[in-house]
């Protein structure tokens, strides 16, 4: 049991390694909670997120980016959102040493608020594997077409704090419920 608690702790704090450094200038810290907002959520709004989705490609700067297997699953209520995602094989690994066992039982993921204000999508972020981005805000733009939602944004966000260089990503979701 210590072993996994070990390994729980370990996972949270390994799965920022994968993502890309801490967040720049646009995002407010703290833990105050964002503006109110009304979520497009009816059927003549701009982007109605309501429900579960599934990422099914990404593309940064133009060029796809294997998901090789792995998974991520984000559901969105009127106004909350968790993300979810796991890479692929993880039940093929060996339990020989900790960090395999950090490797299989590895999760990501975050959760928090979120406003949307025609193709405006942000996200507030209340629980995150990254610490240093707990109580930021996210911003990116979506475009539902059918059932598949485009939602795309800048590394780093804040494309005024200064000259760049800016990565574009372009993640889309299909919708399962």
């Amino acid at each position: 049991m210590i072993l996994l608690r070990h390994a729980t702790a370990l996972t949270l704090a390994a799965s920022g390694l994968a993502l890309s450094g801490p967040r720049e200038a646009s995002h407010t810290r703290g833990r105050s909670e964002p503006p109110m907002a009304t979520n497009d959520v009816g059927s003549d709004a701009g982007c109605p997120l309501r429900g579960v989705w599934e990422l099914v490609s990404v593309s940064q700067n133009g060029k796809d980016q294997p998901l090789a297997g792995s998974r991520a699953m984000k559901v969105l209520t009127d106004r909350h959102f968790m993300l979810i995602g796991q890479a692929a094989r993880r039940d093929t690994l060996p339990l020989k040493t900790a960090m395999d066992t950090l490797r299989a039982y590895q999760i990501s993921g975050g959760a928090g608020t979120y406003t949307t204000s025609g193709t405006t999508y942000i996200e507030h972020l209340d629980i995150f594997v990254i610490p240093s981005w707990i109580g930021t805000s996210f911003r990116a733009t979506c475009r539902i077409e059918g059932d598949l939602w485009y939602h795309s944004f800048t590394d780093p966000n804040d494309t005024t704090a200064g000259p760049g260089p800016y990565q574009q990503f372009i993640e889309v979701w299909r919708r399962l419920e």
